[in-house]
């Protein structure tokens, strides 16, 4: 016999399962492909950026907390590996499996906007409320093309002066402030890490040179000679110039003298650094955090870390700079329902650009960086220049990741004495623009 106390019970677990699947239903799905890794381990519960020191769990905690915020809207996380992204970017776009809101390099969007693959976002961003007279100028000029804005600036990357000021300290090479004293010529760098090693008995310098890294190096110190890699037009590059030579001829100098340590693994130069065996570190923005941790740890031997923009050793104060952005590529899946909630996602990424740079990151938006908040994050302020002397490639040139890493290769193997500077500079011109010539 059905009793009626069972009854009710069942009926009302029914009628709960049917609300919550009406509620499922009634929540709009919209799919995020990002880089960056992933940490579900230490952040899949996490909504709270703050308690993050990297890239991974500020993004992630933030997702959780637009998820959080807002119950009618869902964003699932695809997680891509940074190498290949763009590749299994382009495969996702021929098959129709197009993630609603995607991370983009700067230096990629331009080619991606022209060849009609993003949702133009201008008048989109202005009823959502972004401003993008807030964008810094070089932000903004990586995601305009044609007049019209593509993407939404996250950040400024760049590439830093990371120090171990106690060493300095032991050098006798701090200012009257306390501050680790920056070479102002190559000259001055040169004798500076002479002293240093003399002093301390320690390398003055850990050098990556792994292609992403190296040419990062390569690219500040001809821009600060006030070299043109484009000097005709954007479909052909300029690599034999004497800005470029005197670049790379000044990295293996450091190499070959014994004041730099060159590793094609960009892993062992930050060892190095993090346990004291070396002064200064060129590495990304995105460590900062990481090597504020390290600091505090005692198994480190980092003592009194401090960061920089790179010195300036030449007439112009040129800083390598790249960016992430956040796109909408076209899909004819996409509902309006999913189009909007993408934006919203956007505005609170907008929103919480501050949150973001806590990584390390430079925000894009300059009521951000004028922020006491921000300006107040450990060493913020002693990078504070960088957007301004900000220098990248324009928008119009295709291919730049593609370059990016088959510049890199060439240089790497003249540093490493595989090739001489002037046969590693011609090499990496001539296959650049064999790639760029097919890329028209």
């Amino acid at each position: 016999m059905f009793h009626s106390h069972v009854f009710k019970a069942l009926t009302a677990a029914a009628l709960v399962s049917t609300l919550a699947v009406s509620v499922a239903q009634a929540q709009t799905e919209i799919r995020f492909a990002r880089f960056f890794g992933s940490c579900d381990a230490d952040f899949a519960n996490v909504t709270d950026p703050s308690s993050a020191t990297n890239e991974c769990g500020v993004i992630t905690a933030l997702t959780n907390k637009f998820n959080a915020e807002n119950p009618d809207i869902h964003v699932s996380t695809e997680i891509v590996e940074w190498q290949p992204y763009y590749e299994q970017l382009a495969g996702r776009l021929s098959a129709g499996d197009v993630p609603d809101v995607s991370v983009m390099h700067a230096d990629v969007l331009g080619e991606f906007a022209r060849r009609g693959l993003l949702l133009p976002l201008g008048a989109d961003f202005e009823a959502a409320g972004i401003d993008i007279n807030d964008f810094v100028a070089s932000g903004r000029e990586n995601v305009e093309v044609d007049g019209e804005v593509y993407g939404l600036p996250q950040d400024f990357i760049s590439w830093l002066w990371h120090t171990n000021t106690g060493l300095f300290a032991e050098a006798d090479m701090l200012d009257a402030d306390g501050n680790p004293i920056m070479p102002t010529s190559m000259d001055e760098l040169i004798e500076q890490a002479t002293a240093f090693k003399e002093k301390t008995g320690k390398t003055y310098l850990a050098l990556p040179v792994d292609a992403a890294s190296i040419a990062r190096t390569f690219y500040t110190l001809a821009w600060q000679q006030g070299g043109d890699f484009f000097p005709q037009d954007t479909r052909q590059i300029s690599l034999q110039s004497p800005e470029a030579i005197a670049a790379l001829t000044a990295i293996k100098n450091l190499v070959d003298q014994g004041l730099a340590t060159a590793s094609t693994d960009s892993s062992t130069s930050t060892a190095a650094f993090q346990q004291g065996e070396v002064g200064v570190l060129t590495q990304g923005t995105w460590m900062i955090a990481p090597f504020v941790a390290a600091e505090g740890n005692a198994e480190m031997a980092l003592n009194d870390y401090g960061v920089y923009p790179l010195p300036q050793l030449y007439a112009e104060n040129a800083q390598f700079s790249a960016g992430h952005t956040w796109v909408m590529l076209k899909s004819e899946q996409r509902s309006e329902e999913q189009r909007l909630a993408a934006l919203k996602f956007m505005k609170f990424l907008y929103d919480h650009n501050g949150d973001w740079a806590l990584a390390g990151h430079l925000p894009s938006r300059q009521s951000v960086l004028d922020s006491e908040a921000f300006q107040a994050l450990p060493h913020r302020a002693s990078i504070m220049s960088i957007p301004g002397n900000a220098r990248h490639h324009p928008n119009t040139v295709n291919q730049q990741r593609v370059m990016f890493f088959t510049l890199g290769e060439e240089l790497s193997a003249a540093v490493l004495g595989q090739k001489p500077i002037e046969q590693a500079l011609a090499d990496a011109e001539n296959r650049i623009n064999a790639i760029l010539r097919r890329a028209r």
